[in-house]
């Protein structure tokens, strides 16, 4: 058994230096060697006090609970506000471990009662729900499912609940009986990307093809889409296996461009499902044959197979800027990007649209936003571009209309809007909220909010945000002012943003809980030295963590400006510090001063241009670099950022770079003019960038 240290090493001393780390942690042991009840007893109660939670929680994680006799009695007392998580813990880890029993499932029962209301015996409902799910499903006893899961406030749409619900449906369901509607319903359900990883989904899904045989085919369709090949080869193999697919469709999935290369000059004369395959296959890695293989099935597909097989090549081609994207749409007819062989809709008929705005096709642009879903249209991207297409034909009175519409000037969208409209840029400045000190200090007692702040001194960071999303939930605006208040009082700021923000929807609040300024001693002093603007700085800290000094992401990069390791270490190279320590990531200084220096790197190797820079901190230079090598004449900032086909970096260079103009007009360096700071991308560049950072 192995467990991580992770956690640990965020908070205090590392484990290994004590006894029982390097029995338990740091050494693997055999399964004849795996400790006792007593022995992971003893060990928790070996180690600090402050170290005893967290060595519970991984033992919970690694499935080892159960092995402990109420483990709860011992943690010690500062962690009294946890006491619950770890009896629902060590419930489930025993439900785990051991087959259901009436005292335990009473037990568990009993618990969720007596802690109602609290986010513990959601999360305890939740899991004890898809712990018995299979048991009720094969018991015909689904009431027991339905029942609990009404009671859930968060949770009852979870995938994987989702997914048992359907495959329930569908078990009950006789072969041939499925309702056409209803297949539909659910194949639209489980072709969507949260699903396609979980095992009662997969469950699901093979059932609907049992019951729904004609939905197989579209069902490859989609996994290939999301490049989920195994799955898929089940069903191609089964299909083979029932002669409803040649043999040929098997090295058509497995080996696409072999296939291709033994077959590409008779394509005409092959099973159109094969070519099919292929073609959705060969689309990632030889553009060309897949077009090729689309074309050759001129006539032959249907209409849902030619709308969904053009969309795919016409979204990849939008993705690589490629000019002739939209004369791939265009082959999927009036319905494409709409068929349910299309894996991610919305996501096609947008990138559809942000094709015509990089050619600046206005009336293209328009009538791609016009044959959105209402809901997709409505996003403030395509409400703010509809209004620009408007303007440049000339329909001022439609370009106002769309752009009084996006009144919330915070946003990326929101600044172009007011600016394009002659308004200030910016939120409000002078902003006073008068609120009982007595509010704020009640806030802070409730017992959801001292969980969260356990957790964060423990340095929990998502478990302490789940309950502290649990206490502020369904209330009073007043009540969500003191929230922030007590926040940005106890230096909890990613908190005091983020509920400053909800309240911000309805309401003027004071600029510092919106756009907080810690560190500033440090953040002036290296921004300085590296000559940037202090501003950019904030706003990206801002975006990157929240002014979370022990922020980690989920692909290992750091600290309140959150650098990658390898970053790091070329950093530390370049500033000649041969005594550098990964660790030191974390501190203030060390954090600041190489964000800041890897700020200036970038905007030397990529013209000084700020959007560049921006998004070559998130995503690397030489993928802004091969953005911007796209181009074919300059374009201004905010379509080079409309364009950007990583959704993250899209968003997180709008964030960044609106934080930043809120933050200017705090020190009197107010931007008027958003549009100019965004500025133009030229695809002329000398800019040399090194692939090692």
């Amino acid at each position: 058994m192995s467990l991580s240290l992770k956690r640990f090493s965020l908070i205090g001393p590392t484990l290994c230096a004590s006894l029982i780390s390097a029995v338990l942690l740091c050494a693997p042991v055999n399964a004849a060697s795996t400790p006792s009840q007593q022995t992971y007893a003893s060990m928790i109660e070996e180690l600090p006090a402050k170290e005893r939670f967290l060595f519970i929680k991984e033992l919970y994680e690694n499935k080892k609970l159960a092995e402990v006799a109420h483990p709860e009695k011992l943690l010690p007392d500062e962690d009294e506000p946890l006491r619950e998580y770890v009896q629902a813990w060590h419930l489930i880890d025993r439900a785990r471990a051991q087959n259901f029993d009436e005292a335990l499932e009473n037990e568990i029962l009993r618990f969720i009662t007596e802690h109602d209301g609290l986010y513990i015996a959601e999360r305890l409902r939740t899991d004890w729900l898809l712990l018995k799910a299979n048991e009720w499903n094969e018991k015909r006893q689904w009431g027991y499912f339905r029942q609990l899961r009404q009671e859930l406030v968060w949770n009852k749409n979870e995938p994987a609940i989702v997914c048992w619900d359907i495959y329930h449906q569908l078990q009950l369901t006789r072969k041939g009986a499925l309702r056409a509607d209803k297949a539909e319903s659910f194949f639209n359900v489980l072709k969507n990307a949260q699903y396609r990883d979980i095992g009662v989904c997969r469950r699901a899904a093979n059932e609907l093809i049992e019951k729904a045989p004609t939905l197989a085919f579209p069902r490859i369709a989609v996994l290939i889409q999301h490049n989920r090949i195994s799955q898929a080869r089940t069903i191609v193999n089964d299909l083979i296996a029932q002669k409803r697919l040649p043999t040929s469709a098997r090295q058509a999935l497995n080996q696409p461009s072999r296939w291709y290369r033994q077959h590409r000059n008779r394509l005409a004369k092959q099973n159109k499902f094969v070519l099919q395959i292929a073609a959705y296959r060969l689309a990632g890695s030889n553009f060309d044959a897949a077009v090729r293989i689309a074309d050759t099935l001129k006539g032959r597909l249907n209409k849902q197979e030619r709308s969904a097989l053009w969309a795919r090549l016409g979204y990849l081609a939008a993705l690589n800027h490629d000019t002739k994207a939209l004369n791939y749409y265009a082959k999927g007819g009036s319905t494409v990007c709409s068929s349910r062989l299309t894996a991610n809709s919305n996501d096609c008929l947008e990138w559809r649209a942000r094709s015509a705005l990089r050619l600046e096709r206005w009336d293209s642009l328009l009538s791609f936003i016009h044959a959105m879903p209402a809901t997709l249209a409505k996003k403030e991207a395509w409400t703010y571009w509809q209004g620009v297409a408007y303007a440049q034909k000339g329909q001022t009175d439609n370009a106002k209309k769309c752009w009084e519409k996006l009144n919330n000037v915070r946003t990326f969208y929101g600044k172009l809007a007011a600016e394009a409209l002659g308004n200030p840029i910016v939120y409000p400045l002078n902003i006073e909220n008068p609120i009982d000190d007595d509010l704020i200090d009640d806030f802070g007692k409730q017992p959801a909010v001292v969980r969260a702040r356990t957790f964060y001194e423990h340095g929990l960071i998502a478990e302490g945000n789940r309950e502290w999303q649990w206490a502020i939930r369904n209330r009073s605006d007043q009540q969500l002012l003191a929230a922030a208040l007590w926040a940005e009082e106890n230096l909890y700021l990613h908190r005091s943003i983020n509920t400053a923000i909800r309240l911000a929807l309805r309401m003027p609040v004071e600029h510092r809980l919106l756009y907080p300024r810690p560190f500033d001693d440090e953040i002036e002093k290296y921004s300085k030295k590296v000559q940037i603007d202090p501003n950019w700085v904030y706003g990206l800290i801002r975006q990157e963590s929240r002014f979370i000094t022990i922020a980690q992401s989920s692909v290992g990069a750091n600290g309140l400006m959150q650098i990658m390791p390898a970053t790091a270490k070329w950093i530390a190279k370049e500033l000649a510090i041969e005594d550098f320590k990964p660790s030191s990531i974390y501190e203030i200084n060390a954090n600041v001063r190489f964000g800041t220096f890897y700020l200036r790197t970038l905007l030397d190797r990529l013209d000084n241009n700020i959007v560049l820079s921006t998004a070559g901190y998130n995503a690397g230079p030489n993928r802004a670099h091969r953005w911007r090598s796209t181009l074919t004449k300059p374009v201004e900032g905010a379509i080079f950022i409309e364009t950007i086909p990583f959704n993250e970096t899209r968003l997180y260079v709008q964030n960044v770079l609106a934080n930043t103009v809120e933050y200017a007009q705090a020190q009197s360096k107010k931007v008027n003019s958003f549009k100019a700071l965004l500025g133009t991308v030229t695809p002329e560049t000398n800019a040399v960038v090194n692939d090692k950072i």
